[in-house]
């Protein structure tokens, strides 16, 4: 019946002979670990006796019965003086049987939990459960025999490479050759091996890795190992940046395929957040240069630009071309045709040309993509391979409240995980920022990019936080300031007393000769805080300034 269940099931009912695998995971010096108490379920192979049991150490030979019968007697009666404890080998989390098969036959049989046993315990390389399969001996062989030769479990101990496709662990030994073989053209050296691993395994495995739990892909792909995925995502960022012609983040990557693949990459602690409890737990000032050169290759550094019929001058694109300064910056246009648009390709080339024209001009590289289907659900998508999306706002989402609900620059920024830059009149330059604080992690995310752009342009800076009652936002404030004052940087701060946000900003915008907005976006994406919670909508209704909102 065992045979029938495991036949319907596909699974083996076979008993793991010790050699093969000994063999095959290379198993070496052997410990004498003395008399314990063994779990019979570890108990999952045999020395030399594979052949006679099944999996459950049921005997398969009627030649068996007679012996069977007595050694059973020897266990059981009251008369005998009973067998001594039988004697398993191990290796890892597994036992096999060197001597008394029977005897662990007639303890499974009889219901017992444990056994008595002499144990000798072989080590390997890897580690080995005590449920492995014939399948899985085989992915484990192939990872031992992928670590003798690259020795990456003795550089690197305790860190697991291991693969659910063999085939692929050539592929991630040349990714360590070819990081090697760069890092001697870079140094000008021959770099020795295990130098070069250390240096691949922190510079490029562990940022990938890190990307790759912050999007949430592990709960998507169960089966695959953290390495797998490694390789999977970097796949990807070689096919996307053929695709959109242009370098993407590795992190950026990671957020997309996750969104793609059907989950919402993870709500981490905010990038500004961090970095600002970083500086603030310092003793001493962090001097400008030292916060420019600790930030991530620029944190705005690939730009997604909304490319729109009504906005015919291409406001957005001049505001992507204004701000991708110095020039590191890749911009990627991206226009939306409806699902019951038809393709006009002679008026597609005539936008691709220009595209291509006004980017030559500013000496920028760039690419004008085309996409079908529904605008705010694309953007968002598309948005996730990007550090900020910038856009002309032509309908603001005001109005009563069915006109805001419905709104798709409300739900754009509702969903969007990136910073929007948001384009009303005309583009400028990002020469005197007003920054809108009021302590929530939305508006730590502003302050960090506020305080960036401050340091790195050498431009003015004005924090304007606005209280219902004194006292109220003294933590709020205090954050800020010491945050700034810890970077050197030179700013001013308005704290006043108010409740009406749009009328309080409006009037220091008239008054202040501010370049740019920079805000947080909605607290929260549920449909009660989207009701109560319209100043977002109200200050894109009423500013005319390119608005920084920081998701």
């Amino acid at each position: 019946m065992q045979r029938f269940w495991a036949g319907i099931q596909g699974k083996s009912l076979d008993l793991l002979p010790y050699n093969e695998i000994s063999t095959k995971l290379k198993a070496v010096s052997q410990t004498d670990r003395g008399l314990q108490l063994v779990p019979l379920e570890k108990i999952i192979g045999s020395v030399d006796r594979a052949d006679d049991f099944n999996k459950n150490f049921l005997p398969l030979k009627d030649s068996d019965l007679e012996r069977w019968a007595l050694v059973k007697t020897l266990m059981t009666s009251p008369l005998t003086p009973g067998l001594p404890p039988v004697h398993l080998y191990k290796i890892g989390d597994a036992y096999f049987v060197l001597d008394g098969n029977h005897r662990v036959s007639i303890a499974k049989e009889m219901g017992m939990k444990d056994i008595e046993a002499y144990v000798t315990e072989f080590r390997t390389r890897v580690a080995v459960p005590s449920s492995i399969t014939p399948e899985e001996l085989v992915l484990k062989s192939a990872y031992v025999e992928f670590l003798e030769k690259t020795r990456l479990d003795a550089i690197l101990p305790g860190i697991d490479f291991s693969l659910s496709d063999i085939r692929n662990y050539e592929l991630l030994q040349e990714h360590i050759s070819v990081h090697r073989y760069y890092m001697g053209i870079e140094q000008g050296r021959e770099v020795p091996y295990e130098e070069a691993v250390v240096h691949w395994y922190d510079q490029v495995y562990l940022p990938v890795v890190y990307a790759i739990q912050a999007s949430g892909l592990q709960e998507v792909f169960h089966s695959l190992t953290l390495t797998d995925l490694y390789l999977w995502v970097l796949d990807q960022q070689t096919r996307l940046q053929e695709e959109l012609g242009g370098p993407i983040k590795t992190e950026n990557v990671a957020d997309f395929a996750a969104q793609v693949e059907g989950t919402a990459p993870k709500q981490a602690v905010p990038r500004g957040e961090k970095r600002i409890d970083e500086v603030l737990q310092k003793s001493e000032a962090e001097p400008q240069a030292d916060f420019i050169a600790g930030l991530e290759d620029h944190l705005l550094r690939d730009l997604l630009v909304a490319i729109s019929d009504k906005d015919t001058t291409w406001e957005a694109l001049e505001q992507a071309i204004m701000i991708n300064q110095p020039k590191v910056g890749n911009i990627r246009g991206l226009h939306i045709l409806r699902e019951d648009q038809q393709e006009d390709d002679e008026k597609m080339t005539a936008m691709r040309e220009r595209f291509d024209a006004r980017l030559r001009q500013a000496g920028m590289p760039g690419k004008l993509l085309f996409y079908r289907g529904e605008v705010a659900r694309l953007l968002t998508m598309q948005s996730l391979l990007s550090d900020v999306l910038i856009l002309k706002l032509t309908y603001p989402p005001t109005g009563s409240l069915f006109e805001r609900l419905g709104s798709g620059m409300a739900e754009l920024l509702r969903k969007v995980r990136r910073p929007v830059l948001i384009v009303r009149d005309k583009a400028q330059p990002f020469t005197s920022l007003l920054l809108l604080f009021d302590g929530t992690s939305k508006s730590k995310e502003a302050l960090y990019l506020a305080a960036y752009y401050s340091a790195l342009w050498n431009i003015r800076l004005t924090v304007f936080t606005l209280e219902a009652e004194p006292g109220l936002m003294d933590e709020a404030v205090t954050y800020a300031k010491t945050y700034l004052q810890k970077l050197n940087l030179p700013f001013d701060y308005i704290l006043e007393q108010g409740t009406n946000l749009t009328e309080a900003v409006m009037a220091k915008i008239d008054t202040g000769d501010f370049s740019t907005l920079v805000a947080g976006g909605y607290k929260g994406t549920s449909l009660m805080n989207r009701v109560f919670s319209s100043s977002v909508d109200q200050l894109m209704d009423r500013v005319r300034i390119p608005a920084l909102i920081c998701q």
